[in-house]
């Protein structure tokens, strides 16, 4: 749904390349049906005629996706461990076509609903490059590993360091505004995002900024190419103007750069699947050890490697090993505040179908990190996951 979005640990959005059934819209029948063959042109059959007024009024494409888990969750601050039996996931959207028009629909609906995308898309040229105009609620063009689906990444959810840039440090992930999209049909490749969005505080709320701070706006470009088969490149940039207010002080929001890689390539019997990224930017979330402080550097890296025997045509089957690791600094400048993730795991199932996983999950915080680093008004905390997981999309 969402490109190759847990926002929560485990939740993201449906790729892209998703095959989800066509539904063509069609006048009721009756009255209307009649009409249509008056103005047809002599000759014209009322098949032909149906299909004239099936393209006349677009097309519409459902897609879905759920996640169900059991997962035992051993806190280091607990000794009893917790289980947990969740719908982690479940998604539905809406796409509509129309000529040059598109406009999509996806919503979350575990738990609570969660709007995700909502936009509209119009292309204004398809000669040369192709330019397309984006407006409303979608993914910021940052970070490779937030832009592709979970369904394309092997792991069972998106982990930790993916919720802290998302929710903590809103470097990536979803927010209102609009984009412009150029891609050359060239050999490598190229696809240029550029676009504004509306800044948030830590807790999702649109910032009440100034007209002078620009109403608390993000600018944000990625370029990428891809220069041989199978391989990806991009460069990212957010410039995040306007100011924030944390009690007592008001701190300006500052900018975060990322450079990722992708290699999808065949590797003996089998496909090797491999994503990095390191983004370094500023943040307002300090140590509480130097509250004084309003601005500070972060540094994070992320890799993440599968190797997948099978697979590769709709509903064929497949088995794929994997592992995660990443850190993040949130404080260059101070020791022992660093925040580091390792994930192991093992996927069966039948290719852009089903899959069920068994994974391990490591989360380290340490003791210096700042307080709500991982989650809003919670204190860092380390955890041991052992989960199973079934998904399955249509």
């Amino acid at each position: 749904m969402d490109a190759p979005s847990s926002d929560a640990a485990g939740q993201v959005p449906l790729q892209p390349d998703a095959q989800p059934a066509n539904v063509q819209l069609a006048p009721s029948p009756g009255v209307g049906d009649d009409a249509s063959l008056i103005d047809a042109p002599v000759g014209t059959t009322a098949a032909k005629a149906k299909t004239n007024r099936k393209k006349k009024h677009g097309k519409l494409a459902f897609a879905g996706r759920a996640f169900v888990r059991g997962a035992v969750v051993k806190d280091k601050a607990d000794p009893d461990a917790v289980a947990q039996g969740t719908l982690n996931s479940a998604r539905v959207k809406v796409e509509y076509r129309w000529h040059a028009l598109r406009a999509e629909l996806e919503a979350e609906l575990a738990s609570r609903f969660k709007l995700k995308n909502a936009f509209i898309e119009l292309r204004l040229t398809d000669r040369g490059p192709t330019v397309d105009v984006r407006a409303g609620q979608m993914k910021m063009p940052f970070s490779g590993i937030q832009l592709t689906s979970i369904w394309g990444l092997p792991m069972a959810d998106r982990g930790l360091l993916d919720n802290v840039l998302v929710k903590r440090l809103q470097v990536a992930g979803r927010a209102v505004g609009a984009m412009v999209i150029a891609e050359w049909p060239s050999a490598w490749s190229a696809k240029l995002q550029v676009g504004v969005f509306q800044g948030t505080d830590d807790a999702g709320t649109p910032l009440a900024a100034t007209a002078s701070d620009r109403f608390g706006q993000d600018g944000v470009a990625r370029i990428s190419v891809q220069p041989m088969h199978g391989l990806e490149l991009g460069v990212a940039g957010s410039a995040r103007v306007g100011e924030l207010q944390v009690v007592p002080l008001a701190v300006s929001r500052g900018y975060a750069g990322e450079v990722d890689a992708n290699l999808d390539v065949a590797a003996g019997p089998g496909v090797l699947r491999v994503w990095a990224e390191g983004i370094v930017g500023t943040s307002w979330l300090v140590s509480r050890f130097d509250p004084t402080r309003t601005r500070v550097t972060f540094a994070e890296g992320r890799g993440i490697a599968a190797y997948r025997l099978g697979g590769a045509a709709h509903g064929k089957r497949y088995g794929e090993l994997y592992g995660v690791f990443g850190a993040l600094d949130p404080d260059t400048a101070i020791r022992h505040d660093l925040i580091s993730e390792a994930t192991g795991g093992v996927t069966y199932g039948a290719w852009n179908a089903w899959r069920i996983q068994l994974e391990l999950e490591r989360w380290h915080v340490a003791s210096a990190a700042p307080i709500g680093i991982v989650e809003l008004g919670v204190g860092p905390a380390t955890s041991t996951t052992v989960l199973v997981q079934l998904g399955a999309r249509l």
